[in-house]
C-alpha cells in the first residue's frame, strides 16, 4: 500500500503532463488551421499523396488496379484503367475467386474504402 501511495504523485503528473500536451497540441493544430487553411488541405493532400505510393509501391509491377462496386446485395470488379467488366458476386472472397477464374495469368489489387458500401457486403 505505501508503495502504491508513493508512486501515486508521479503517475498524476505524468498524465496531468500527457492531457495538457495532448490538448495544446489540438489547439495549435486548430489555430493552424483556422489561420491559413490552404496551407493545411496542401500538407492533408501531401499525406494522401504519400499514403497511395505506399500502397501501390507494395504491388508486383504487372498487377491491375481493380474497382469494387457495390449494387444492391451484389459487387461488381471492373479494371479501373479500362472499366472492363471482370467479375460479379455476392461477397468479396467469391469476387475474387470470380476473377482469378475468369483472368488467370493477370494479377488485380485494390482497396475499398471504407465509406463505399460494398464494404458491408465484405466477408
Amino acid at each position: 500500500m505505501e508503495t502504491f501511495l508513493s508512486v501515486m504523485p508521479y503517475f498524476c503528473v505524468a498524465y496531468g503532463a500527457f492531457y495538457i500536451g495532448k490538448h495544446w497540441a489540438l489547439f495549435q493544430f486548430s489555430q493552424n488551421l483556422s489561420k491559413d487553411p490552404d496551407r493545411m488541405i496542401d500538407i492533408l493532400k501531401k499525406i494522401k499523396d504519400i499514403n497511395q505510393e505506399v500502397e501501390t509501391n507494395d504491388m508486383p509491377e504487372d498487377a491491375n488496379p481493380m474497382e469494387v462496386e457495390r449494387v444492391g446485395n451484389m459487387l461488381y470488379a471492373y479494371d479501373k484503367h479500362s472499366n472492363q467488366f471482370l467479375a460479379q458476386a455476392e461477397d468479396l472472397n467469391s469476387l475474387l475467386e470470380a476473377v482469378h477464374k475468369r483472368f488467370p495469368s493477370k494479377k488485380f489489387f485494390g482497396t475499398i474504402d471504407k465509406d463505399n458500401p460494398a464494404k458491408e457486403l465484405v466477408k
